[in-house]
């Protein structure tokens, strides 16, 4: 067992490959005035399981976010509940004025040592205006590649098209 987490094990968890293996539901799906999907992804050597979320308003379209959670740190450590390692989200509603808060602008939340001594588990503090992503479109495909997910091309269908050249592209 991990007695302790460290900034490594951190990136390990976020960057190892892995497979998505099981989703909630075949498409997308309305709840909350969102459009929502779960996809269970599990790391290559089966040490680590996660979930990875999407949501995207179906009021504002920019008003998004696509995370990875990990599912099994009990197996690890004495951590009894998922923790939300890395959320890519768009421009979102905030407490703090347009310009005052990067929740305006693409940003990526990651989770900290501080978070996890300070049992934040589920809203990781870390956070930093992005250039990698500007849609969920893209914010889906940047995550899939910082996150190392394999075989996720059946599970995003209702999202995906490939054209002539078989390339991946998104539609939603």
């Amino acid at each position: 067992m991990i007695s302790i987490f460290s900034n490594e094990l951190i990136q390990e968890l976020i960057s190892c490959p892995k497979r998505a293996n099981k989703v909630d539901k075949k498409n997308m799906y309305s709840e909350n005035r969102h459009s929502r999907k779960n996809i269970d992804i599990t790391s290559l050597d089966g040490k680590y399981t996660f979930k990875m979320f999407l949501r995207k308003s179906e009021e504002f379209v920019e008003d998004f976010s696509v995370g990875l959670i990990w599912t099994n740190p009990n197996d690890y450590t004495d951590i009894k509940k998922n923790i939300i390692l890395l959320r890519c989200q768009g421009p979102h509603d905030s407490k703090s004025t347009v310009g005052a808060d990067i929740h305006h602008s693409y940003h990526i939340h990651e989770i900290t040592m501080e978070d996890i001594e300070n049992t934040r588990y589920s809203s990781p503090a870390n956070k930093e205006v992005t250039k990698n992503f500007s849609s969920f479109s893209s914010a889906i495909l940047h995550f899939i590649k910082i996150c190392d997910i394999i075989e996720i091309d059946d599970y995003i269908k209702d999202i995906i098209t490939k054209n002539l050249d078989g390339q991946i592209e998104l539609d939603f």
